[in-house]
């Protein structure tokens, strides 16, 4: 950049007036900057902005504080400091935060450039329901209004594409099963009976009675869910709210509330169950007996049935529900994510980084070479788009 545009960029940027690519171009031009230990020609204040982005770099990397972790310190914001991170803020802010493009003479952008023609689009609002008689209806491809009537309920599609379920006063009480199912590259959000919400993430499904017994609430998961639930009572109390968990075909826990969000995770292709509260109350119940109770801000990984309880990373747990990517994990659990998303089989060659932690944000709403483009400007790894098959590399 020259001399008169990096003086105005700077100043618009102090002034928060550069838009989301402008923020991305500046931040990415200055941390190569510091990490080259290079000197800054303009007289601005450069540490207002070596400051702001600071801040955002320690959202990214900060961990929860637990009793078995220090705490975070406060650090210096000192020019040594900050080029002895340089390194790793760059890779945290070139793998995460959206449009990214490098503004040097070197520009590592060039090396990895998908044809448009060859491009795959984000995921969307799409999904099956399989009524109790065993009809199946495409959710995706019917406009908003009455789907139909069954077993005492009427379900119909929201303008926004949710499901709705309403129990009619006076129809015949009986009970059927229903199950609402996303394929790879789809999600989709339901409202149940009771009026407790469920989003659904890509490849998952939720089996659901149209009509809950008075006695408790229980339904099926399998995939990835958000939840949040209507708190009903009857004479005795409140009416509890239970999710049978399975992984694949396997049950693996049930997740008993009361009334409360939380989020699910329990894919096949993912290394342990994970159920990450954000309020509430909720009790993991697992098949040889153990129970652990969970308070808001923690999260229950089962792994081969040991059960452990810690600090969760809500922002990471539910970025997906609120249509984001947010990543601060190893390169391979990024790509999981990915490959659900986009309906994409990922290849490893051999030259694949094997320990490389990624971390940042992105929007779901990008097509797959955006996000693997800045993912790649780590220098770290490189892909290759080959239909649907996504080939990685060092």
């Amino acid at each position: 950049m020259s001399n008169s545009s990096e003086q105005k960029i700077i100043n618009k940027y102090l002034e928060n007036k550069l838009s989301n690519e402008q923020i991305a171009r500046l931040e990415t031009w200055y941390l190569l900057k510091a990490e080259e230990n290079e000197s800054f020609d303009v007289p601005v204040d450069y540490e207002n902005v070596q400051s702001k982005i600071w801040s955002k770099i320690l959202v990214g990397v900060a961990q929860p504080v637990t009793e078995a972790s220090p705490k975070v310190k406060k650090l210096n914001h000192t020019k040594k400091t900050w080029i002895a991170i340089g390194i790793a803020a760059s890779i945290l802010l070139l793998a995460g935060i959206s449009y990214f493009f490098i503004l040097t003479k070197n520009d590592i952008s060039d090396r990895f450039v998908i044809e448009k023609q060859k491009d795959l689009p984000a995921g969307e609002n799409k999904a099956t329901l399989t009524l109790s008689d065993g009809r199946v209806i495409n959710l995706n491809h019917d406009a908003p209004g009455i789907i139909g009537q069954e077993a005492g309920v009427e379900i119909t599609k929201a303008t926004d594409g949710t499901l709705v379920y309403k129990v009619l006063e006076g129809k015949l009480n009986t009970t059927g099963f229903n199950t609402i199912a996303t394929p790879v590259g789809g999600q989709y959000a339901v409202i149940l009976p009771d009026g407790s919400k469920v989003w659904l993430n890509a490849g998952s499904s939720l089996k659901y009675p149209t009509r809950f017994a008075p006695t408790g609430r229980k339904v099926t998961l399998t995939g990835e869910g958000y939840f949040e639930i209507t708190h009903q009572r009857d004479k005795n109390g409140k009416i509890p709210f239970t999710v049978s968990v399975f992984k694949g075909s396997r049950p693996t826990e049930e997740v008993q509330v009361l009334g409360t969000h939380f989020n699910i995770n329990a894919y096949t292709n993912e290394p342990s169950v994970k159920t990450t509260l954000l309020q509430g109350s909720v009790s993991i119940s697992l098949n040889d007996g153990k129970t652990a109770l969970l308070k808001p801000g923690q999260e229950a990984e089962l792994d081969n049935q040991n059960l452990n309880i810690q600090q969760a990373d809500t922002e990471m747990a539910t970025a997906w529900k609120n249509g984001e990517f947010v990543f601060r994990e190893d390169l391979r659990s990024v790509l999981r994510k990915v490959a659900r998303w986009y309906d994409v089989e990922i290849i490893y060659e051999n030259s694949a980084p094997q320990n490389l932690t990624l971390g940042g944000w992105m929007s779901r709403s990008n097509s797959i070479s955006e996000v693997l483009n800045h993912i790649q400007l780590t220098g770290k790894v490189h892909f290759k788009l080959e239909g649907r098959r996504v080939i990685v590399s060092n």
